[in-house]
């Protein structure tokens, strides 16, 4: 959690789905946006569901593999499903990693589709388009190498395949930081278009969602390390897709698999 307040609202598959305090700041963000505060809310529930459907593809897959989700929850700029332990194979990590922004690609195909049908009825084709442009941004957005975000999490389970998970994991914690440096200090090289940065790309955002990949990348590369020393699995909190993925200190404690 961002704030440390959080508030259920719903439960899907048996998951509990929580909306963090934070998002109340997506107001600030959305309204404005298109000139009718209706069709601005509607965007922002529209945003909130599509991101709820991520994560699912996530929890959903990870559940075919044996891993629990203990909750999803909605803040700021993203969402999270926390698992108790990710999968420990390689290609099951990779179809988890890749089942969020599979959801919110097939979710902007089909809202745009959607929108096509209701382009008579105004209002619904806009929010129906909005849809569409927020979830492939989403979708693209966390193909991002920025580990342990979904595109960092596919770079280390295929490194996994020409080294160890601890290597794997230290080399997606590189990566992950170099992205996140250009995240915040690309427009100072030029780079200033980046417009899959949820929310336009601002230096606020910019500075969280490095800050997040900076600390999880960190928090992740020693939990491998301590799987490594004792040759063994274990079980922790994971986090998937987008960032942030902060949360209670007393889920990162490790412990044994059972």
């Amino acid at each position: 959690m961002l704030f440390g307040n959080k508030f259920k609202i719903c439960e899907l598959f048996g998951i509990p789905v929580y909306l963090d305090i934070s998002t109340a700041i997506l107001l600030i963000f959305f309204i404005g946006m298109t000139g009718s505060v209706a069709l601005d809310l509607a965007a922002m529930v529209l945003l909130l569901a599509s991101i709820v459907l991520h994560e699912l593809g996530h929890s959903l897959t990870a559940r075919a593999f044996g891993c629990r989700t203990r909750d999803i929850t909605l803040m700021l700029i993203g969402g999270c499903a926390s698992l108790e332990r990710l999968p420990y194979k390689a290609w099951q990590e990779l179809l988890t990693a890749a089942a969020g922004p599979a959801v919110s690609f097939s979710l902007g195909v089909l809202c745009y589709i959607a929108a096509h049908l209701c382009r008579r009825i105004e209002f619904f084709a806009a929010a129906l388009l909005i849809a569409a442009i927020m979830n492939i941004t989403l979708g693209a957005f966390n193909l991002l190498p920025g580990f342990p975000m979904d595109g960092g999490r596919i770079f280390r389970s295929v490194a996994r395949a020409f080294t160890s998970r601890a290597k794997a994991t230290w080399l997606a914690m590189i990566v992950g930081r170099v992205a996140a440096g250009l995240l915040v200090f690309g427009p100072m090289l030029g780079i200033d278009h980046i417009w899959i940065i949820p929310l336009g790309g601002s230096i606020f955002m910019r500075l969280l969602i490095a800050w997040m990949i900076w600390k999880e990348g960190w928090r992740e590369y020693q939990t491998a390390l301590v799987e490594e020393q004792w040759g063994s699995r274990w079980d922790y909190s994971a986090r998937v897709s987008p960032p942030p993925y902060g949360g209670d200190e007393d889920e990162t404690e490790i412990r044994r698999g059972r």
